[in-house]
């Protein structure tokens, strides 16, 4: 086999080329993926807190001791609905505009049926599924109002 010496430089350097192109788009990747996690966690953590915010707005005589062990600072139900409000104005860094449109239709009239609204569409914007649950659902909380 005659191999000129330059396709050899040729193929060696192409080689080397790929493969320096392959580890940067799979540090890429990586890198990418490790962001979609880390968004990902921060919205499971700040919905979970605004939902249980949300229901200690609608049911004080019993979210309201139980969720002040974790914020001493809210007091009362003014200080619950204005940290949601705030949750909502925050929202707008990471959260999908259907929950961020839910919450202020739950902060102009906290209701049950619009809390479910918003817990609707945030299971929307963290699974990318939509979900049955809805106003059927309800029954479980009329008992409750």
């Amino acid at each position: 086999m005659n191999i000129s010496f330059e396709v050899l430089i040729s193929l060696i350097s192409a080689m080397g080329f790929s493969g320096i192109l392959g580890a940067y788009l799979q540090s890429r990747f990586q890198h990418q993926k490790e962001i979609k996690e880390d968004i990902h966690q921060l919205k499971r953590q700040r919905y979970g807190a605004i939902l249980i915010q949300m229901l200690t707005i609608l049911d004080p005589s019993h979210g309201l001791s139980k969720t002040q062990q974790f914020r001493p600072d809210l007091k009362n139900i003014e200080d619950f609905k204005e940290e949601v409000r705030i949750e909502m104005l925050n929202g707008v860094l990471y959260a999908s505009d259907e929950v961020i449109k839910a919450m202020a239709e739950f902060i102009n009239n906290p209701s049950y049926p619009l809390y479910i609204k918003t817990a609707a569409a945030m299971r929307k914007d963290l699974w990318n599924r939509k979900t049955k649950i809805g106003e059927d659902i309800l029954q479980v909380f009329s008992k409750q109002s």
